[in-house]
C-alpha cells in the first residue's frame, strides 16, 4: 500500500490511476502474489516522442508497473543512495540542482585551485546503458535471486535505460557510481561533480584537465561502454562561466543560464500584457523568480519585469538593500548557531500567497542569506526596529506531532 500511496501522489486524477484503484484491494493482492510467485512480467510500453527541449523516446508503463517499481525502490533506495559520492545530485534526495549550487559556490573560492574546467556529458547516455554491465553493478550489493531477476525482467523489457520509468533514473545514477569513486579515490580529483551524465572537474592546471580527459575517456568506453560528446570543453572558469544546471558560475557571481533567461523575459513580457490580479500574476511569475533568487539576478529582475506589479513582492525595496548580493546558506545550516541579523526584507511570495522573508545574517565571519516563510520568525523579525539591528540571535528548530513539518523561530 505504501508503494501505490508513493505511484499515485499527484496523478490520482488521471485515468489509469482510476481505473486501478476502482478495484484497489484486487489488484493490489494480484500484484503481491506475481511478485511473490516471481510470475510478475514488465507490461508492454507505449512509446511516444517530445521535442522539449531536445527530441526523446518517453516510454511509459500502465499504473501497475508503477506500484511495483515503488515497492522495489522503497527497499532498494537506501541501499544504493549509499554507494553514491556526495557530489553527485540528480535525483536523489536533500541534494538536486540546490545542492550543487552550495557545493559549486562554495568550492569556487578557491580561486587558485579551480582556474579551469572540464566540462562534457555522456551521448545519448540512457539508450547507451549496456545491460550486462548494469545487472553486474546491481549485483555487487544485492545477492537475493528473487529480486535480481526481477530487475533483470525490467531491465531487460526496453532497450537501453527508457527514459519515463521511475526506476530508471536510480539506473542512471547507479551505472556511474563505480566511476564517480574511481574519479575521487583513484584519480584523486578534489573538485568533481556529475548530475546524470553532465560532469563537470575543476582545477589548477588546463594541462592537468587535458590529461584527466584521456584516462577518463579511457574509463568510460571500455568499463562501461558509454562515449562521450565531441563538444567537450576545457576552459578558463574567469572568462567563460561554467554553463551547469541552469546557471552560470563564475568566481564572483552566478547568472541565469541564457535559455532560462529568455524564458524568463518571454513570461514576463506576455504577463504585463495581460490583466490579472496581484495574486494571479504573483503565482504565474513565481516559478522564473525562484531561479533568478539563486543567483545575481536584481539588474535582470529590474529591467525585464513590470516594477509596479512586482512592488507586492517587495522587490523595489531588495533592489535599494542590495541583500541578493550576499551567498544563500539553507536554513538547516544555521539551526542551533548563535547569528548576527544584519538585515531583513520581505521577498518573493510564495504559491500560497505568503511574504518569503529574506533574512541577511553574518555567521563564521561572513554575510550570509536565507530564506524563510515561518510565521515565528517573520513575526519575530516585524517586531524589530530596522534601527535596533544588527543583533544576536540563536535559529532553532521545532517539529509538531509525527509529521514532517517543521518551523524555526529566534531566541
Amino acid at each position: 500500500m505504501s508503494a501505490y500511496n508513493k505511484a499515485q501522489k499527484g496523478k490520482s486524477k488521471t485515468y489509469g490511476v482510476q481505473l486501478f484503484t476502482q478495484d484497489l484491494e484486487s489488484n493490489i493482492d494480484k500484484l503481491h502474489k506475481e511478485l511473490m510467485t516471481a510470475t510478475y512480467i514488465t507490461s508492454e510500453y507505449s512509446v511516444f516522442k517530445i521535442y522539449d527541449p531536445k527530441e526523446r523516446m518517453i516510454y511509459r508503463l500502465p499504473f501497475r508497473d508503477r506500484v511495483v517499481h515503488h515497492a522495489i525502490m522503497n527497499v532498494l533506495e537506501p541501499i544504493w543512495v549509499s554507494i553514491f559520492i556526495s557530489n553527485t545530485y540528480s535525483c536523489i534526495k536533500s541534494r538536486g540542482i540546490h545542492k550543487v549550487l552550495q557545493h559549486l559556490k562554495r568550492d569556487l573560492k578557491d580561486i587558485t585551485e579551480t582556474r579551469y574546467c572540464l566540462k562534457f556529458d555522456i551521448r545519448k547516455y540512457y539508450p547507451s546503458v549496456d545491460h550486462d554491465v548494469l545487472k553486474m553493478i546491481i549485483r555487487k550489493k544485492i545477492k537475493d535471486d528473487r529480486l535480481l531477476s526481477l530487475l533483470d525482467n525490467i531491465i531487460d523489457s526496453a532497450p537501453g535505460i527508457p527514459i519515463g520509468n521511475y526506476l530508471s533514473q536510480f539506473f542512471a545514477n547507479l551505472y556511474m557510481a563505480y566511476f564517480d569513486h574511481w574519479v575521487k579515490e583513484e584519480l584523486k580529483v578534489k573538485y568533481y561533480y556529475r548530475y546524470a551524465d553532465d560532469v563537470v572537474i575543476l582545477a589548477s592546471d588546463k594541462s592537468l584537465l587535458h590529461e584527466l580527459f584521456i584516462v577518463i575517456n579511457d574509463y568510460l568506453s571500455t568499463e562501461l561502454n558509454l562515449k562521450i560528446k565531441s563538444n567537450y570543453q576545457v576552459f578558463p572558469v574567469e572568462s567563460r562561466g561554467i554553463d551547469f544546471v541552469g546557471y552560470v558560475f563564475y568566481h564572483s557571481h552566478i547568472l541565469m543560464r541564457k535559455s532560462i533567461k529568455q524564458n524568463f523575459c518571454r513570461k514576463a513580457a506576455k504577463l504585463s500584457k495581460q490583466t490579472l490580479s496581484e495574486k494571479e500574476y504573483s503565482k504565474r511569475i513565481s516559478p522564473h523568480l525562484g531561479w533568478a533568487n539563486h543567483c545575481n539576478s536584481r539588474h535582470l529582475i529590474k529591467k525585464i519585469c513590470n516594477m509596479k506589479k512586482f512592488s507586492d513582492f517587495g522587490i523595489n525595496s531588495l533592489q535599494d538593500k542590495n541583500i541578493f548580493a550576499v551567498p544563500i546558506i539553507s536554513i538547516e545550516e544555521v539551526t542551533n548557531r548563535e547569528i548576527e541579523v544584519l538585515d531583513y526584507e520581505p521577498g518573493v511570495r510564495t504559491k500560497h500567497g505568503e511574504d518569503r522573508y529574506i533574512v541577511k545574517i553574518k555567521i563564521d565571519n561572513s554575510e550570509r542569506k536565507f530564506f524563510t516563510n515561518a510565521a515565528p520568525i517573520k513575526e519575530a523579525l516585524s517586531k524589530i526596529s530596522k534601527s535596533d539591528l544588527p543583533f544576536l540571535t540563536t535559529v532553532k528548530q521545532q517539529r509538531f506531532g509525527s509529521g514532517s513539518g517543521k518551523t524555526f523561530y529566534f531566541t
